[in-house]
Parts: C-alpha cells; structure tokens; sequence
C-alpha cells in the first residue's frame, strides 16, 4: 500500500477491505481525498501471518485509524480477517450484508444470499444515479447484472460465468483445448486454438454482456416506463470487456469499495 502523505495519517482514516474469489482490495480513505489502495491474492490471506502482517502495516502507518468495513464474499477469510483486527487494533468493524442500512429497497427472495459485492455495487450505482434507474454490472470471476428503478427498488439480476470461468471451463470438459488467459483484445478470428479460444470468449463476452445492457435497458423503459438508465461496470475485466462497449456510462473498477465505504459511513456510529 502507497506511503501516505504526514497530513493524511494524521486524519481519521478508513479501511475498506474487499474479498473476493480471486482478489483482495485494501483502500484507506482520508477525508475527501482519492484512497489509498493494495490489492493481493485473496489466497494470500489463507496464511495467518500474511493476515497478521497486512493488519500491523495498516496501523503503523494510519495510526489514526477509525474503523473498517469488510466486503467479502468469501465468509472464512472475512471472519479470521474482523477476528485479527480485534487482535491487533481494536476498532469497529462492519461487514457488509443485507442487514445494514442501504441507499436502495432490495427485493430478494432471500437477502442473505445475496453478495456482499452486489450489496455494495447497488449501494454505489444509487448513489451514482440517485432519481433514475441503473444497470450494475460487476465484470470478474462471475459477471453479474444488478437493475434498480429510479425509485430505489431492486428489480433483479442476472448472473453468467466470467472470462476465466469460461476459459477453465473449455479446458476441463475437453482435454485437447488448452487452458488460456484472456488478458488482452483479441482478434475477431483466432489463426491457432488458443487463439480461437481467446478470441471466442473475449467477444462472446462483449456481445453478450453488450446484449444484456441493452435487453435489460429496454424492459425498463418499455415495461416499467423508465426514461433514463444509468448503467456502471465494475471489476477485474471491466477496462477489457466494457471497453468495447459503447452503453456504459461509468467504468470504475473501485466501485464496490466506494460502495462499501457509502455503506460504512450509513451504518457507522462514530
């Protein structure tokens, strides 16, 4: 994590912490200034010393730290992780679930399955579109579409596998196509199998995720007489797959940390 400035660890600061499957997000926010963020492989933080050591640099260098908020949707880590912080530096910590005050109404059939990411993305996307309706879609390990209306009401979702979860995918159902990584455009037609495999799960995803924007922009406004729909995208792939598409309004792959720290400040009694 950046060095910060004298100044900013003299203020109250705020850690945001943020679990995936593949990955963890540490942000710290000092008043209205941009955070401060380290990401690391969630599997990093199987090791208790690796835990233990994150914590201890996150107080030494923001001795003022005032509480923390843990968005994880790997609940094993996120219980080990609140217990370390109460070993080391007690503060408040709050995770993120369907039980917090939230900037939207979510209809679920069962809120406690929902994720804590999509949680804090709906949370954000309110916040970002707060009298119209919006398309939330978290481009990572899944993609997930989340739809609110311009009330605040939850609407619905969709969720579909990601780019890497498609690539594993091919690879363990059929043993003579190799496993790759989509970390770049690819062409529009592959010359060798990887390259095919590359190229047809790169735009398989843009189309579909293209698609899915505009089917779910027309229900709203066709079926629930929406005039305007904000649409965000976030996550790991976000940069590669909405890069290719013309509907996003906002591509900001800290929008679950923004939205877990809206949700921090909500709930927060200090």
């Amino acid at each position: 994590m950046g060095r910060p400035n004298p100044e900013e660890a003299r203020e109250a600061s705020r850690v945001v912490v943020v679990i995936g499957n593949t990955s963890t997000t540490m942000a710290v926010f000092t008043g209205d200034a941009e955070p401060v963020t380290e990401r690391l492989s969630s599997s990093e933080l199987v090791d208790s010393g690796v835990m233990a050591g994150t914590i201890h640099s996150l107080v030494r260098r923001y001795a003022s730290l005032r509480d923390i908020v843990i968005c994880s949707v790997v609940p094993e880590i996120a219980a080990r992780f609140a217990a370390t912080i109460e070993e080391v530096h007690p503060v408040p910590v709050i995770n993120v679930d369907s039980g917090l005050r939230l900037p939207f109404m979510l209809r679920y059939e069962n809120g406690h399955n929902f994720g804590a990411d999509r949680i804090a993305l709906c949370a954000w996307s309110r916040k970002l579109f707060p009298r119209q309706a919006s398309i939330a879609v978290d481009i990572g390990t899944a993609i997930t579409f989340d739809v609110l209306d311009s009330k605040g009401e939850y609407v619905g979702g969709l969720i579909m596998p990601g780019i890497d979860m498609m690539s594993g995918a091919l690879h363990a159902r059929t043993a003579q196509l190799p496993l790759v990584k989509v970390d770049r455009r690819a062409s529009l037609l592959g010359r060798s199998t990887g390259e095919c495999i590359r190229s047809g799960i790169f735009w398989g995803a843009v189309k579909q995720v293209e698609g899915l924007v505009d089917e779910i922009g027309r229900y709203l406004r066709d079926e629930l007489g929406e005039a305007v729909v904000g649409v965000i995208a976030t996550g790991g792939n976000s940069r590669l797959i909405a890069g290719e598409i013309g509907s996003f309004d906002v591509v900001d792959e800290l929008a679950v940390v923004r939205g877990s720290h809206l949700l921090l400040e909500l709930n927060s009694s200090l």
